[in-house]
């Protein structure tokens, strides 16, 4: 009943297609929300089966495999986290700045578990300049909404 009430206390002044966003936002909350806990389970086994094996867990491989696995949950949060501020904004759509972001964490998360010894070069020189490009986006778009901000205050 709770959530009924705060719903139509919300209602006011939202057209159908706003009413569409939020809904869709609040299932696909739902929805990572449960990748997120299967994510940390999975994570919670994987490091128990690793602290079992001793020694042989200090091992490269392991250790890419569990950070991989903890990377994947925090960026998952982080996704889940850009969907809760939209709906709590009611801007509809995720900004473009958190997408980038988002793209940022997971190419870095591929450069860290990348294994450098089978990759080749151009691998790492796309690598390279994806990061640079993801980076200088992100830079751009930041230093647009700070002018914005700036301007629009003077």
């Amino acid at each position: 009943m709770f959530l009924l009430d705060l719903f139509r206390k919300q209602a006011k002044g939202h057209t159908p297609y706003e009413w569409f966003e939020q809904i869709i936002l609040g299932i696909l909350v739902f929805i990572i929300s449960i990748i997120i806990l299967y994510a940390l389970i999975l994570v919670g086994i994987t490091l128990v089966d690793d602290f079992r094996v001793g020694i042989a867990f200090m091992e490269t491989g392991a250790l890419k495999d569990t950070f991989g696995l903890i990377l994947t949950v925090i960026i998952l949060v982080e996704f889940n986290h850009s969907i809760v501020l939209a709906i709590r904004q009611r801007s509809g759509a995720i900004q473009v700045r958190i997408i980038v972001l988002i793209a940022i964490i997971v190419v870095a998360r591929k450069i860290v578990l990348l294994d450098y010894a089978a990759a080749s070069v151009e691998t790492l020189l796309g690598f390279g300049g994806l990061a640079l490009a993801l980076g200088g986006l992100y830079w751009l778009i930041s230093d647009g909404e700070q002018r914005r901000r700036g301007s629009g205050s003077g």
